[in-house]
């Protein structure tokens, strides 16, 4: 079983890649240094083979949100807008175990090294939420499969195919935001600013000086050393005032996202549904706090039939998955969330 979802993000996307880079005030990455640069958080991306403007097919790097970040998206969305409401109608706990095996797939990071009984097996698998995922002590088999986040974009006509390509943009389609962290002490300006600080003035003037020092001290072993590095010479670990940058995917932009399912109970079909249809209340990837990664739902097929419709399911009939997850939220209880989290080893 396979659903495609196709995504636009109303605000940008920041998937951030673990490699450090710099910046410099041009927008150039990794700069010579002898200009000033900054500190700067490259945006995840997947190398793909795409075809220039002369039709030469050759590797691009195309921006993505990876397969493991949307599967948390939707494990997420699935336990704060279904499992837990369930779990809390029954007055059911979980163990702080439980709770955290259904959240990572494992409440510590020491598998069992045994499998499962083939009774158990067949009992988790066919839970609606455990059997999609999986995991636990014994690494139990899910049967769920999420697919990288891919922009519908002429870069990715080679992995998403061209059905999209009404959807799909060319171009650039990320964009550096500068911020700036100052410092507040520097900031004060009168003797009653500094009231609500133990010491008063005096722990102002302590910090300042301390501030001045270090970077004093900063400037004179890169001087010795052979040069300083433009743009960093001036922090210190006092200094809170600093430039830094991050690159996202900029807003507006589709995605395609595919979903695959081996074999699901209709339960499980119901509850990917009812996960869909909550999951624009959470965010893509991270920059929260800046609203980044806010999104709406523009499509939804399954297994090619087109499902959705002005924000929500309609056309096929999909009454006998809601039925199937209803029906399975009513009988749900922690217990299986508890044998699932269990350690063979500690029975």
């Amino acid at each position: 079983m396979q659903i495609e979802v196709i995504i636009r993000n109303i605000t940008p996307i920041f998937s951030a890649s673990p490699e450090g880079a710099y910046i410099g005030l041009d927008g150039t990455f990794n700069p010579s240094l002898d200009k000033p640069r900054f500190p700067v958080t490259r945006a995840r991306t997947l190398k793909v083979v795409a075809e220039d403007s002369n039709g030469v097919a050759k590797p691009v790097h195309l921006p993505v949100v990876p397969g493991n970040t949307m599967r948390n998206l939707l494990r997420r969305t699935m336990l704060e807008y279904v499992i837990q409401p369930a779990l809390l109608d029954k007055a059911a706990q979980l163990s702080i175990g439980a709770y955290a095996a259904a959240y990572s797939g494992s409440a510590t990071g020491n598998p069992d090294g045994v499998p499962s009984s083939f009774d158990e097996t067949v009992a988790l698998r066919s839970h609606p939420f455990i059997g999609l995922f999986g995991g636990g002590p014994r690494m139990l088999k899910g049967r769920l499969m999420v697919d990288t986040l891919y922009p519908i974009h002429g870069n990715s006509e080679r992995i998403i195919g061209s059905d999209y390509i009404n959807d799909s943009v060319s171009g650039q389609i990320t964009d550096v935001v500068w911020t700036r962290r100052n410092d507040p002490v520097l900031a004060l300006g009168e003797a009653q600013d500094a009231a609500v600080i133990e010491g008063g003035a005096q722990a102002a003037n302590n910090w300042i000086t301390n501030l001045l020092a270090t970077t004093k001290a900063k400037k004179a072993k890169a001087g010795k050393e052979g040069g300083e590095e433009p743009g960093e010479a001036s922090e210190s670990k006092r200094g809170l005032n600093a430039f830094n940058a991050h690159e996202v995917v900029i807003g507006g932009v589709k995605w395609l996202w595919r979903i695959n399912a081996d074999q699901p109970t209709k339960a499980q079909v119901g509850l990917i549904l009812l996960a869909l249809s909550n999951i624009t209340n959470l965010r893509i990837a991270g920059g929260h706090a800046k609203d980044y990664g806010r999104f709406v739902i523009d499509g939804v097929t399954l297994n090619g039939q087109q499902i959705w419709s002005q924000n929500s399911f309609s056309g096929q009939d999909l009454t006998p998955y809601f039925d199937a997850i209803a029906e399975e939220l009513d009988s749900l209880s922690k217990a299986e969330f508890e044998q699932f989290a269990a350690s063979a080893k500690e029975a």
